[in-house]
């Protein structure tokens, strides 16, 4: 399991790579030809978009994720797949078609102004192709493809990002442009993703599988909207309590952060399917063990570069208007990770308790909607910051406590806490004495990073947590 994990992990993170690298490229592109409302909006439209997809299709592609390698056969794996896709496409053409009824009056609810028409209806579009998109990503996850995974998600970014380039530059389109390109992307990249599947897709609809699996995943869905509260509420308090241009500059702090999903989109990918067909195993929790460490080794390593480089790498990207960002990006990098670490905590996921994977999720979103309100009058950006921190902290203890509880895996806690208390440490002094961007601080800076990396490297192999077990693997 190990050794496939490390296969499929390897060739996810190269795509995520790949996909968020072409993202970040991207910034100094939208930057200049939008301002911070104009980001602002985009932004807004991605919130939307994440409740849409999270809430409208009920989660079904997760039930695939759980049942997909239990299927006694091929065609019961067909049935599945299928009955969802068709289940998606039409509760995705509902939401299309009631918003172009109603385009005016959510165009103002949204926005406030309905100058703003036309980027709506295109937002709108785009939203629908992302919604199958997604679903079609997803089950080449299910069936353990991870190279054409990358193929369709490298396609999506360099379809998006070619399309968004072009009609910045040479049309006097701006946020139309981007929804424009998103929307190209999605239809492309699905396409090619169901031909990859094609063998497990085609016209059926089984009405008692759809049941059994809208079982499963319906309570799912209201633990995700409680995630995407968790992680969105700070955009909507900003929006609220601020202003779009405050919502823009976090926006970018949070693109930025998102560099934790190099290693978390990885793990996760290739952890899901292989949990869900080993867990019953008897080498499987010692493999998960072994996976987490590495995960952390990465992750400190990550961690310590982006709170150390976090300015540098503002000033390179972005425009004077979006400075400020920096100071936010290290407090949410960790939040990132730790918002996306449950994956490590199976047990819950594993024996179907949906209900209190969906109560942990709700507490952890009310306590981060009451932090966001509480500190950002008084702290600002930095205030939805740690609110957000805080929140994800809280929810991945919980989600580990519960899972011990059904599925145990004796992690060395002591040890990587005290790890991942040098590394903020650490990383926070050295960015605060070399705060000024020159020449000689970020030599020392790369000199600094790359001791750490050694460092690092040695403390998990005293415990041999991973040069020895790359030797067993060869």
């Amino acid at each position: 399991m190990l050794k496939v994990f490390l296969n499929h992990s390897i060739v996810y993170t190269l795509g995520n790579i790949l996909s968020r690298g072409i993202g970040i490229l991207l910034i100094p592109l939208y930057t200049r030809f939008l301002n911070p409302t104009e980001y602002g909006i985009v932004d807004l439209f991605m919130i939307i978009g994440t409740i849409i997809n999270l809430t409208i299709a009920m989660e079904v592609t997760h039930a695939i994720a759980r049942y997909y390698q239990e299927a006694n056969s091929k065609q019961e794996k067909k049935e599945y797949v299928s009955t969802a896709f068709w289940f998606t496409l039409i509760v995705y053409g509902i939401y299309l078609i009631g918003s172009l009824l109603f385009i005016e009056e959510l165009t103002l609810f949204v926005i406030g102004e309905l100058s703003y028409k036309n980027v709506y209806l295109l937002a709108t579009f785009s939203i629908f192709t992302s919604g199958i998109f997604y679903f079609t990503q997803n089950q080449l996850k299910w069936q353990m493809q991870p190279k054409n995974t990358m193929i369709v998600s490298v396609l999506n970014v360099v379809i998006v990002a070619t399309m968004a380039t072009i009609l910045l530059l040479f049309t006097s389109l701006r946020l139309e442009s981007i929804f424009i390109a998103q929307s190209v992307g999605n239809i492309v990249a699905m396409m090619l993703a169901i031909y990859f599947a094609r063998y497990n897709y085609s016209f059926t609809f089984i009405l008692n599988k759809l049941k059994e699996m809208l079982t499963f995943s319906y309570p799912l869905v209201f633990s995700s909207v409680a995630v995407f509260i968790s992680m969105y509420a700070d955009r909507i308090a900003i929006q609220q309590i601020l202003d779009l241009e405050q919502l823009g500059i976090y926006a970018i702090a949070f693109k930025f952060a998102s560099i934790a999903g190099l290693v978390m989109y990885g793990f996760q990918s290739s952890l899901l399917p292989l949990i869900t067909k080993h867990y019953k195993e008897i080498d499987t929790p010692k493999s998960l063990i072994e996976i987490f460490n590495l995960f952390c080794f990465f992750a400190f390593i990550i961690i310590f570069g982006a709170i150390t480089f976090s300015k540098e790498v503002v000033v390179l990207f972005t425009t004077e208007q979006f400075y400020s960002s920096y100071e936010l990006i290290p407090i949410l990098v960790l939040a990132v990770f730790l918002s996306n670490m449950y994956i490590f905590a199976p047990g819950l996921w594993l024996y179907k308790k949906t209900k209190t994977m969906t109560k942990i999720s709700i507490f952890t979103c009310i306590l981060n909607v009451v932090l966001n309100y509480l500190l950002i009058p008084y702290l600002g950006l930095v205030g939805a910051a740690i609110a957000t921190f805080l929140s994800s902290s809280l929810s991945f203890i919980l989600y580990v406590y519960q899972s011990q509880k059904y599925y145990y895996l004796e992690f060395n806690w002591i040890k990587l806490a005290t790890l991942f208390l040098v590394t903020i440490v650490l990383a926070c002094l050295i960015q605060y004495h070399l705060d000024k961007i020159i020449a000689l601080n970020i030599i020392i800076k790369i000199v600094c990073l790359f001791i750490f990396i050694i460092g690092i490297l040695f403390s998990f192999n005293y415990d041999k947590y991973l040069i020895t077990r790359f030797k067993r693997i060869k």
